[in-house]
């Protein structure tokens, strides 16, 4: 079962390639835009890029919840653990 972490990157990505469409001749429209959100981040530009892509991707409102990967129980991790010598354990 895939991680939130691991959906919101393959979002990231998915947004990355739909970029590659974007005609340079509208990027003038953003300009202003662009560099008021550079501002609001303190001169932060890959903060603001990051904000951004999360809003574009919709994972912006709520922090991320670890989930098993057994059950896909929020707040709960899988762990394995393995024997490597008789009566011991390692994790």
């Amino acid at each position: 079962m895939p991680q939130p972490e691991d959906v919101i990157r393959a979002s990231a990505n998915g947004i990355l390639k739909n970029l590659e469409e974007v005609n340079n001749d509208v990027l003038n429209l953003f300009t202003g835009a662009s560099r008021q959100l550079i501002a609001q981040c303190d001169g932060d530009a890959e903060r603001a890029v990051s904000m951004a892509l999360a809003y574009i991707s919709g994972h912006y409102k709520t922090a991320l919840v670890a989930r098993s990967l057994i059950t896909g129980a929020e707040k709960m991790l899988t762990v394995k653990m393995q024997s490597i010598i008789q009566g011991r354990l390692s994790i």
